[in-house]
């Protein structure tokens, strides 16, 4: 399985399952180009877009639905390999998930 996860992107680390509370607000403050300096503006907006749409109608999301979001941004060159990387490792402090 390792060869099939490395390949289909699956080879990271496990993320939680557990649900967050994220308000749109959070969204955009944590989703900055201050804090992910190789984020564009275009980009910034995509990424705060697909995290707010991925969220559940109670306003939570989990660490791998962030993780899923972005690696879809990412497969669709959307955002670069650094920037979801750059992103994740903002989240992870954030919810206390390093």
């Amino acid at each position: 399985m390792g060869i099939l996860d490395n390949l289909f992107g699956g080879g990271g680390k496990h993320y939680s399952h557990s649900p967050h509370s994220l308000n749109r607000e959070e969204i955009r403050r944590l989703i900055s180009r201050e804090r992910v300096r190789t984020l564009s503006e275009h980009e910034e907006q995509a990424v705060e877009d697909a995290i707010d749409s991925a969220r559940h109608g109670d306003g939570h999301i989990s660490m791998k639905q962030i993780y899923e979001t972005l690696k879809k941004l990412e497969r669709e060159h959307r955002i670069s390999s650094n920037d979801r990387k750059g992103l994740m490792q903002v989240f992870e402090e954030h919810f206390g998930e390093v």
